[in-house]
């Protein structure tokens, strides 16, 4: 377990229930005010038609009853509403209708029923929406009007009563409540609890659900995590999707494969450094213990005779030479890959490097015996570069394959007409295929009884080709020779 102990509150699994739930109040409550709105809308748009066609028809009937056609003087007949047969005309349509009537005259006095009784009042005073749909009745318009009283939404429309010649004798005003009209608007309390009551089971349903199928990958992911955590490289996922899981436990495996051999070159570079401190002691050990010996026996005075007396300081001149080529070597590869070492960096003529290095390697192959040949570059080719390092390491491929070739061998030296590549190939022992892998590392170390090798002399070649962005290739054949390819970068 990690240092953060898992929470269950905090968990997916409560994380998406209450999102669920949080998602699904929302969209109730939301369909609720979208649903009230449209159906208080719909129903607005009903009752005009109604309330329209039921004054139009009001309207009609008032024509023929106040008016009628057979009339001599139609025009000049005054909007009289005092008929006694008014009253129960007004009953039945209000309650026909469901909403209030009043007939209005051309002087604004207003008929209908006030406190239960119909009658008339002059010039009353009516609400401005009122006021409004009684004028453009008289103006021969057919409106509808709806306004918010307090909590009521009045609906209002008005006809204008005409005769025969047009000419309008009155209007009759109807107006009502939504209410009256029969529309209920349910409110959203009552919407979101009745809601809740089948969304809350439903959301936490959904939320386990639902968890479950993101949290199983994640937990099977976090296992493989806390076992990688643990050493265990060779966990994998073993998880195959197209989803963004898939893609997460794809680079896991890819980190653990490469964690795994990362250790797996950790151990094997470790059991080198074990080698190779080994072998170095044991180098280390032996010049050490013959220049001790030999200097005891001359003190002691144990060697006698001018001839092995000089033996004697021959053999620790030689052991002394290896001890400072061995320390030289550990020296130079440790200045090679400080990043605080610099290189002389200039323009270097390939071909005159190569001549260079030719006549070393001439003098070099002359005295192991070794038969050199060097093509004479046809091209010429400069770089940026450090002299003194690129020398060096085109003489340490060489002095290394004279070792590995046979006396009366050859060895070839070439630059390629067309390439800033050098190649030295010789016609030595050649190099196993299972090492050729390993001849640069450094703590690489080839044994060979007859060859005193420090075996850092090709890993120095490796950084300073490596500081100098050139390319190594090597081919071998063993019991035929090796070819070194240096491919250097055009400038």
């Amino acid at each position: 377990m990690s240092a953060r102990s898992f929470r269950p509150f905090r968990s997916i699994t409560w994380r998406l229930l209450s999102l669920f739930a949080i998602v699904l109040i929302l969209f109730t409550l939301v369909c609720g005010i979208l649903y009230n709105g449209l159906l208080r809308r719909q129903s607005i748009a009903h009752y005009s038609e109604t309330m329209q066609h039921d004054a139009h028809t009001i309207a009609q009937n008032l024509s023929e009853w106040i008016a009628p056609s057979s009339y001599e003087s139609l025009d000049e007949t005054r909007f009289d509403v005092s008929d006694d047969s008014l009253a129960p005309y007004l009953g039945f349509i209000e309650q026909l209708t469901g909403s209030t009537v009043y007939i209005v005259d051309t002087s604004h006095n207003v008929t209908g029923y006030f406190s239960g009784v119909v009658q008339t009042i002059h010039n009353p005073l009516l609400p401005s929406y009122l006021e409004q749909c009684i004028a453009l009745g008289f103006m021969g318009k057919t409106p509808f009007i709806q306004a918010r009283v307090g909590d009521q939404i009045y609906l209002t429309t008005s006809m204008p009563v005409m005769n025969a010649q047009s000419r309008v004798l009155g209007v009759v005003l109807l107006t009502s409540t939504l209410r009256e009209q029969g529309y209920t608007q349910v409110s959203s309390t009552t919407i979101l609890l009745n809601s809740l009551m089948v969304s809350f089971p439903l959301a936490v349903l959904l939320a386990f659900v639902f968890s479950s199928m993101f949290t199983r990958p994640i937990s099977a992911l976090r296992k493989v995590a806390l076992a990688l955590a643990g050493g265990a490289y060779e966990t994998r996922t073993g998880m195959h999707r197209d989803d963004e899981f898939g893609s997460l436990a794809h680079s896991m495996d890819i980190l653990a494969e490469r964690l795994e051999a990362a250790r797996a070159h950790d151990e094997e570079l470790h059991i080198q450094q074990q080698t190779f401190f080994s072998n170095i002691s044991h180098e280390l050990k032996t010049p050490v213990t013959v220049i001790r010996g030999s200097l005891e026996a001359l003190n002691d005075g144990v060697i006698r005779g001018e001839e092995n007396v000089r033996a004697y300081y021959a053999q620790m001149l030689s052991e002394s030479r290896w001890l400072q080529r061995l320390i030289q070597d550990l020296l130079e590869l440790s200045r090679l890959q400080s990043l605080d070492f610099s290189l002389n960096m200039s323009e270097v003529d390939l071909t005159e490097l190569l001549g260079d290095v030719a006549m070393s390697a001439s003098a070099l192959c002359e005295r192991e015996g070794v038969l050199f040949a060097c093509e004479e570059p046809a091209g010429h080719f400069t770089l940026q570069g450090d002299y003194t390092r690129l020398r060096q390491m085109l003489l340490a491929v060489i002095d290394n394959a004279v070792k590995f070739t046979p006396a009366g061998r050859h060895l070839h030296l070439s630059l390629m007409e067309d390439e800033p590549t050098v190649i030295i190939a010789d016609e030595g022992i050649g190099i196993p295929p299972e090492e050729i892998g390993h001849i640069f590392d450094r703590f690489h170390h080839r044994h060979d009884a007859s060859r005193r090798n420090t075996g850092l002399g090709l890993a120095i070649v490796q950084e300073i080709a490596r500081r100098h962005n050139v390319t190594i290739q090597v081919e071998s054949r063993e019991g035929e020779g090796t070819t070194f390819i240096f491919i250097f970068p055009r400038k």
